[in-house]
């Protein structure tokens, strides 16, 4: 038996793609301490890890307000100080009795590299969103999008991280730290959807988005098409923006199911039409399932969902910088359709739904990406590749 530590960020996207990974370990009889907040400390129990939690530094605070702050630097140094408040929990946890191999999300690999270099312990990078290399680099794709450059840019950041890894005996370039490549990265896409997919060499295992084994549930209401939408969860506190959506749908032939997340209150959009329902929160994973198609912003988790189930997207990467990649990648591949932000309107958003659900082309094309996920080899390979990393004779399953 194994122990592997799993670090995660302190929102669903960060956490939500490692727990089928941590499902798969555990049946194996292998055990998982999944280090995140109290938020997610059922859903990790779920999967079978045990729990141990930390407070998050950025966790409770609007992302909208932090990266709209005057000082570009902001975002970077909360950014940091999760990283010190995740390595000091799992510090103080394990230092008598390190785990075998450390796993961790894009997100705290600072911490993962301060804990991998004290306990000397392999480590294993999970991405859930594009993976970078020298032909792509997701990190360029979204200080772009967002106009704030990169931390490395910044002296401020700079001499915060370089008294970060003296304290703890680090002595290395900046540079090779910060773009260093694992042996071992799982990306939680299909390589047919990463960009340059193709450019990737063996250390990195594009696994698919492992969600064969969510057992979460919804039923329509009546015969209507299901069509979701949402904004997903960082970003979303635009009421203003589902008030449109539902006037769009407003007694069409449509079901709409709407979430909304925890900073817009359902009851502030209305009133609604009789085919809208609003959710605070509600499993995109299930109503997809019975979904016709679905409205996003373009983040990860909803967009590998909605292929997993072959459904067809309208992406209107609205608010979140880090969504831009992935709205320009469905229009890329053909699996739907992109409406710029400053193009939006109801109107537009109806006729482009109609569009789209009339185009074999791009539902045919949506079953081939759903082929290729089927094909990656989800939590089953990702485990069998971290068990072979250790070079532990339980890998074979």
């Amino acid at each position: 038996m194994i122990t592997a530590l799993l670090l995660t960020g302190p929102h669903i996207g960060n956490v939500d793609p490692a727990l089928s990974l941590v499902g798969e370990l555990t049946r194996r009889g292998h055990r998982v301490v999944h280090l995140t907040t109290d938020e997610f400390a059922d859903a990790a129990t779920k999967f079978g890890a045990s729990v141990l939690t930390y407070e998050s530094a950025v966790a409770s605070l609007d992302p909208a307000e932090v990266f709209d702050a005057d000082d570009p630097t902001v975002p970077h140094m909360l950014y940091l100080r999760e990283n010190v408040q995740i390595h000091r929990a799992a510090e103080a946890a394990f230092d008598e009795s390190p785990p075998d191999v450390i796993l961790y999300e894009d997100a705290p690999f600072i911490a993962a590299r301060l804990l991998a270099h004290r306990w000397n312990r392999p480590m294993v990078r999970l991405s859930a969103g594009f993976a970078t290399n020298q032909e792509f680099s997701y990190y360029q794709e979204m200080a772009d999008a967002s106009g704030i450059p990169g931390p490395l840019e910044f002296g401020r950041f700079r001499e915060a991280l370089t008294d970060v890894l003296s304290e703890h005996g680090m002595r290395t370039d900046l540079e090779e730290f910060w773009y260093g490549v694992e042996k071992l990265n799982l990306v939680f896409i299909p390589r047919a959807f990463q960009f340059a997919g193709e450019s990737f060499d063996d250390r990195f295992l594009f696994v698919g988005p492992s969600l064969e084994d969510r057992d979460d549930r919804w039923s329509p209401p009546g015969d209507r098409p299901v069509l979701l939408i949402s904004l997903g969860t960082s970003f979303n506190d635009h009421a203003e923006w589902f008030e449109a959506c539902a006037r769009a749908f407003a007694d069409t032939r449509w079901h709409v199911v709407m979430t909304v997340g925890s900073r817009v209150d359902p009851g502030e959009i209305g009133p609604l039409p009789a085919n809208v329902e609003v959710h605070s929160w509600l499993s995109h994973f299930a109503v997809l399932e019975h979904a016709e198609m679905c409205v996003t912003h373009g983040g990860m988790g909803t967009v590998m969902q909605s292929l997993h189930w072959g459904r067809p997207m309208v992406a209107v990467p609205h608010y979140a910088f880090e969504v831009e990649p992935m709205a320009r990648r469905i229009e890329e591949l053909g699996l739907g359709r992109r409406i710029e932000a400053e193009q939006f309107d109801p109107v537009m958003l109806r006729d482009t739904v109609e569009e789209l659900w009339n185009d074999a082309d791009t539902f045919a094309r949506v079953r081939e990406m759903q082929r290729h996920i089927g094909d990656a080899g989800g939590a089953a390979r990702a485990a069998d590749a971290v068990l072979a990393r250790l070079d532990n004779p339980l890998s074979n399953h």
